[in-house]
């Protein structure tokens, strides 16, 4: 019996294992077909199972069932880091439970046999976390424990840098950011962290410039997935009006004011000259005209809504107004430079 039971063990973890590997070729079908072999084999609530019933759910686009049936693995109990570090990474990329993200997280640290790359990764997803939570302190400390052979990869430079911008640390950032994308030029977020900080340090020619780099990436990432879109009528671009101007009128009088007058406009994405000129290359809401600088006021000419960013983003028609007010504030932090703003209430 007890030969037959590892027997049992051996099999779930060379099924579940050949799952996981169709998981991440993004072969679905079969990583179906093999969990409902593990299933047969060790029931729904093995642990291994949970995990690939987890990993399965997270690739079919289920991200909060993901994070149920991984947390249900973390929960039993398993020696294998990758079952708390994909858990964790879950939980942390669809802003699910940061604790539990922090303590699934913080179990790699303490298992005995956790080599070198998982704890490396654990401290990385700890950086991340504790930054999600405005703790910089801790992300720069979680940062400093990674093995030096990996301080020079591509997604720790592009998580240090992002940690030092957050820091106000905006020179630091810069180097750490422009290191990232000559080590992974591809990376669209990088370059966009990069924008980001250098526009900090004032360095506004050489922040535009990786913008657009943003920009091409990103259409081609965006050509590549085969999103498409219906085109652009005069129904769809009156319908995004009408609830842009809702949305506004629950702003502040103060800050309705400088919204007020500007013609507002629909179109699929940005283009490169509004990139070009300083527009957010993945803003649903974009200011046109002159921002905010030391020597002169800002110059609203006009409000432009980016429809491919609003139907990539929701799940349906009712999540339309929380991403706009989240965009508007954004974009009246960075074309006004207020400061102090908050979601829902917009009061400064």
């Amino acid at each position: 019996m007890i030969e037959s039971a590892a027997m049992s063990t051996q099999s779930i973890d060379a099924i579940v294992d050949r799952g996981l590997e169709a998981v991440e070729k993004d072969n679905l079908e079969t990583a179906q077909q093999l969990l409902e072999e593990a299933t047969k084999l060790g029931g729904e609530n093995h642990v291994r199972v949970l995990h690939l019933t987890g990993m399965l759910a997270w690739a079919e686009g289920r991200p909060e069932h993901a994070a149920g049936y991984l947390m249900q693995a973390a929960d039993a109990g398993s020696e294998d880091p990758n079952i708390y570090l994909d858990c964790a990474e879950c939980l942390l990329l669809h802003d699910q439970d940061l604790d539990e993200a922090e303590a699934a997280a913080r179990t790699v640290l303490r298992l005995t046999d956790a080599g070198q790359d998982a704890q490396d990764q654990a401290r990385l997803l700890l950086s991340q976390i504790r930054l999600a939570d405005d703790d910089t302190d801790e992300a720069l400390e979680m940062l400093d424990g990674i093995s030096d052979a990996r301080k020079q990869d591509p997604v720790y430079l592009s998580t240090y840098g992002f940690v030092l911008m957050n820091a106000g640390r905006d020179e630091e950032a810069v180097r750490a950011l422009r290191q990232a994308v000559e080590a992974d030029p591809d990376d669209p977020d990088v370059h966009y962290w990069l924008g980001q900080a250098l526009e900090s340090t004032g360095d506004i020619t050489a922040a535009r410039d990786s913008m657009l780099r943003v920009l091409e990436l990103d259409e081609a990432d965006h050509d590549e997935e085969g999103h498409e879109h219906e085109p652009l009528s005069a129904e769809i671009e009156e319908d995004l009006r009408s609830q842009f101007e809702g949305v506004i009128e629950e702003l502040p009088e103060p800050v309705l004011k400088l919204l007020a007058t500007a013609p507002i406009s629909v179109q699929a994405r940005p283009t490169v000259e509004q990139v070009g000129n300083g527009a957010d290359p993945r803003s649903v809401v974009t200011f046109v005209g002159r921002p905010q600088t030391d020597d002169d006021e800002a110059r609203l000419e006009g409000i432009v809504i980016m429809r491919d960013f609003l139907l990539d983003e929701i799940s349906d028609d009712d999540d339309i107004p929380e991403l706009m007010i989240v965009s508007i504030i954004d974009e009246l932090r960075r074309f006004f430079r207020l400061e102090g703003l908050e979601m829902g209430t917009g009061e400064e």
